[in-house]
């Protein structure tokens, strides 16, 4: 999608629903050197991600759901996600596949985030 019918989407939605909550899985930090070595691998591709410059940081993904008439917005990357996950359920999701470049996934999991912004309703 391009910023425009993104932020077209995201103001229908918070227009359309009284009350309401909108979770979005996003790419993030795309400007520092592992973002961009990710959006030149995926131009080799020809995959351009659209709309990639709204993906600077987790304040930028936040201000783009509060610009867009949503009420409250938060964002974390998916490496503080799963930090915060019970060290036993980090056992059992490691136990599944050997992983011998932890750092490289720990890079990957800093450049995707979770975010989320409510409408309407308690928070």
């Amino acid at each position: 999608m391009t910023p425009e019918q993104s932020a077209n989407l995201l103001k229908w939605a918070a227009s359309s629903f009284e009350t309401a909550m909108f979770i979005n899985y996003e790419q993030v930090n795309m400007d520092d050197r592992f973002g961009q070595i990710m959006i030149e691998n995926l131009r080799r591709r020809q995959c351009d991600l659209a709309g990639v410059e709204t993906c600077k940081s987790l304040e930028s993904q936040k201000e783009r759901l509060l610009l867009n008439g949503w009420e409250t917005a938060s964002a974390v990357n998916m490496m503080e996600l799963y930090s915060g996950l019970p060290r036993a359920e980090v056992n059992r999701i490691e136990s599944l596949e050997f992983l011998d470049e932890l750092e490289l996934l720990e890079q990957l999991m800093r450049h995707y985030c979770l975010c989320w912004a409510t409408r309407g309703g308690q928070e």
